[in-house]
Protein backbone atom coordinates (compact mmCIF):
# COMPACT_ATOMS: atom_id res chain seq x y z
CA UNK A 1 0.00 0.00 0.00
CA UNK A 2 1.18 3.73 -0.51
CA UNK A 3 2.02 5.35 2.77
CA UNK A 4 4.32 8.21 4.13
CA UNK A 5 5.89 9.00 7.53
CA UNK A 6 4.31 11.60 8.88
CA UNK A 7 5.12 13.74 11.93
CA UNK A 8 1.82 15.40 13.66
CA UNK A 9 0.30 17.16 16.70
CA UNK A 10 -1.55 15.14 19.14
CA UNK A 11 -2.03 17.40 21.75
CA UNK A 12 -2.60 21.23 20.73
CA UNK A 13 -1.40 24.13 22.24
CA UNK A 14 -3.64 25.87 24.73
CA UNK A 15 -5.21 29.48 24.04
CA UNK A 16 -2.80 32.27 25.81
CA UNK A 17 -3.60 35.75 26.75
CA UNK A 18 -1.08 38.85 27.57
CA UNK A 19 -1.95 39.02 30.75
CA UNK A 20 -0.56 35.46 31.89
CA UNK A 21 2.82 34.78 33.33
CA UNK A 22 5.88 33.33 31.80
CA UNK A 23 5.33 29.81 34.00
CA UNK A 24 1.88 29.87 32.66
CA UNK A 25 2.49 30.65 29.52
CA UNK A 26 5.34 27.94 29.11
CA UNK A 27 3.21 25.25 30.13
CA UNK A 28 0.48 26.54 27.45
CA UNK A 29 2.34 25.95 24.77
CA UNK A 30 3.73 22.95 25.56
CA UNK A 31 3.04 20.58 22.24
CA UNK A 32 2.72 16.51 22.44
CA UNK A 33 3.86 15.15 18.82
CA UNK A 34 3.40 11.96 16.80
CA UNK A 35 5.23 9.93 14.12
CA UNK A 36 4.45 7.27 12.25
CA UNK A 37 3.50 5.80 9.02
CA UNK A 38 -0.03 6.45 7.64
CA UNK A 39 -1.61 5.00 4.27
CA UNK A 40 -2.75 7.40 2.02
CA UNK A 41 -6.18 7.12 1.95
CA UNK A 42 -5.99 8.02 5.54
CA UNK A 43 -3.93 11.89 4.83
CA UNK A 44 -6.42 15.22 4.05
CA UNK A 45 -4.47 17.32 1.83
CA UNK A 46 -4.88 20.89 2.67
CA UNK A 47 -3.92 24.43 0.50
CA UNK A 48 -1.18 25.10 3.66
CA UNK A 49 2.08 24.32 4.25
CA UNK A 50 5.03 24.75 6.52
CA UNK A 51 8.22 25.39 6.64
CA UNK A 52 9.18 23.00 9.43
CA UNK A 53 12.54 20.75 7.99
CA UNK A 54 12.01 17.46 9.27
CA UNK A 55 13.55 15.17 7.13
CA UNK A 56 17.27 15.49 8.46
CA UNK A 57 15.17 14.58 12.12
CA UNK A 58 12.65 11.88 11.11
CA UNK A 59 13.71 8.96 8.82
CA UNK A 60 12.48 5.34 8.57
CA UNK A 61 15.39 4.33 11.22
CA UNK A 62 13.83 6.54 13.24
CA UNK A 63 10.54 5.14 13.67
CA UNK A 64 12.58 1.83 14.92
CA UNK A 65 10.85 0.92 18.46
CA UNK A 66 14.41 2.31 20.51
CA UNK A 67 14.58 5.50 18.68
CA UNK A 68 10.94 6.64 18.49
CA UNK A 69 11.14 8.43 21.93
CA UNK A 70 13.74 10.11 20.68
CA UNK A 71 12.62 11.50 17.68
CA UNK A 72 9.25 12.89 19.49
CA UNK A 73 11.49 14.90 21.54
CA UNK A 74 13.25 16.59 19.23
CA UNK A 75 10.07 17.18 16.67
CA UNK A 76 8.46 18.50 20.35
CA UNK A 77 11.39 20.81 20.24
CA UNK A 78 10.68 22.05 17.01
CA UNK A 79 7.39 22.47 16.59
CA UNK A 80 7.73 24.27 20.13
CA UNK A 81 10.20 26.93 18.54
CA UNK A 82 8.26 27.27 15.57
CA UNK A 83 5.23 28.21 17.69
CA UNK A 84 6.89 30.39 19.90
CA UNK A 85 8.56 31.96 16.74
CA UNK A 86 5.58 32.67 14.71
CA UNK A 87 4.58 36.37 13.39
CA UNK A 88 1.54 37.91 12.99
CA UNK A 89 1.41 38.64 9.25
CA UNK A 90 -1.01 37.70 6.66
CA UNK A 91 1.58 36.26 4.17
CA UNK A 92 0.89 32.91 2.97
CA UNK A 93 3.01 31.11 5.01
CA UNK A 94 2.37 32.77 7.83
CA UNK A 95 -1.69 31.51 7.62
CA UNK A 96 0.04 27.70 7.25
CA UNK A 97 1.81 28.13 10.45
CA UNK A 98 -1.48 29.04 12.35
CA UNK A 99 -3.55 26.67 10.74
CA UNK A 100 -0.55 23.87 11.26
CA UNK A 101 -1.35 24.71 15.03
CA UNK A 102 -4.97 24.96 15.66
CA UNK A 103 -6.72 21.95 16.43
CA UNK A 104 -8.97 20.49 13.59
CA UNK A 105 -13.00 21.19 14.37
CA UNK A 106 -15.23 18.51 12.54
Amino acid sequence: FGHALVAGIDRYPRKVVRAMGKAKLEKRCKIKPFVKVLNFNHMMPTRYSVDIDLKKVVDENSIAQATINDTRKTVKKMFEEKYKTQSAKTDKKSTGVSYFFNKLRF
